[in-house]
């Protein structure tokens, strides 16, 4: 995933109320929100203003006064930028990840992940997923623990190859690019938006790259490509390491002239995709029915399956050539498959 500065990304022309053919800004902040007062707050609040982005994925969301009062910090902080705000708790009811964004998501949806047993780190995980018109946007606040985060890494990735919007996911992802959890992101389809060269954390001297913006890119919809990645470091009249440990990372994406498509109207021509055991389709229209045939006609397995889903021969088959047929309401098409255990 070292596509980082020219990565072309799938995108839509309008977003809400944003303008065909203009730039989208994207920002990540870990917010630091233990101990919240209404001074950070106010510093929070200029450090995004600063920044003037779109959308913005934000973790330790801490809607609790300095003396542990619930207080919705979170709600504050939209009226203070002049967004729309979500949030999901994810310890209790007023600690975890929010999202704010100048156009209100058409839906939201979040997704949770308890630590496995074996992890030291016994914080709750997740996703905040807010539904634009022609993408995903997720905020996350990643595990310590290296296979709590494989956990969550998966779920993503089956999520996007289901989808057929552009995923995108901004957040603390505790690991630098070299991680495994990373590295299986890039295998899998996945880009890395922004320069992971310019450190973010601690605030202080920053030392390594945790905090990062990557994208899947669906077939449909407005090409983008990375026009500026960058990683706060100022802001007039503050001194960042104060406001909190971490430096926020935004990416500026602008579309690609005559590019994207009518979601309502393209016509997706299905592609299957080897996986460790069997296959997965993409671009299917509709849920399908996949029946796998040997060379002589006889029918050896047949299975309901949606985008993403794998597929995966009897285990009564034999190496060789197999034909693979795919239909649904609107699609159908055969491939060959050659099977090799």
């Amino acid at each position: 995933m070292k596509r980082v500065f020219t990565i072309i990304v799938l995108w839509v022309a309008v977003v809400g109320s944003l303008v065909a053919a203009e730039p989208v800004k994207l920002l990540t902040y870990n917010i630091k929100g233990h101990s919240m007062t209404d001074s950070r707050l106010e510093d929070i609040a200029a450090v995004i203003n600063a920044q003037t982005p779109d959308i913005v994925a934000l973790q330790e969301v801490d809607n609790r006064t300095f003396i542990g009062i619930k207080h919705n910090y979170l709600r504050e902080l939209a009226e203070a930028t002049g967004m729309h705000s979500s949030f999901f708790a994810l310890v209790g009811s007023y600690y975890g990840v929010g999202l704010l964004s100048k156009t209100e998501p058409l839906s939201v949806q979040t997704q949770s992940f308890d630590p496995s047993d074996t992890s030291k780190d016994k914080e709750a995980r997740g996703f905040l997923i807010a539904e634009f018109e022609d993408f995903y946007f997720i905020s996350t606040h990643y595990s310590l623990n290296a296979d709590d985060r494989d956990t969550a890494t998966a779920w993503v990735i089956n999520f996007a190859r289901k989808s057929d919007k552009t995923v995108f996911i901004a957040g603390d992802f505790n690991a630098q690019p070299t991680y495994r959890a990373m590295v299986t992101f890039k295998n899998n389809g996945f880009s890395i938006l922004n320069n992971t060269s310019a450190y973010t954390f601690p605030a202080d001297g920053p030392t390594s790259c945790i905090d990062m913006i990557i994208s899947y890119c669906s077939e449909l919809g407005q090409e983008y490509e990375v026009a500026e990645t960058g990683v706060v470091t100022s802001v007039d009249g503050l001194t960042l390491s104060d406001v909190s440990d971490h430096l926020p990372v935004y990416v500026v994406i602008d579309p690609v002239e005559g590019s994207g498509v009518d979601h309502a109207t393209a016509t997706r021509e299905m592609q299957l995709l080897r996986t460790s055991g069997g296959f997965s389709l993409t671009s299917l229209q509709a849920e399908s029915t996949v029946d796998l045939y040997a060379l002589d006609g006889t029918l050896v397995g047949s299975q309901r399956v949606d985008n993403g889903d794998e597929v995966c021969f009897p285990a009564s088959c034999r190496n060789g050539l197999y034909l693979v047929q795919v239909k649904n309401g609107y699609q159908n098409s055969t491939f060959k498959y050659i099977l090799n255990h």
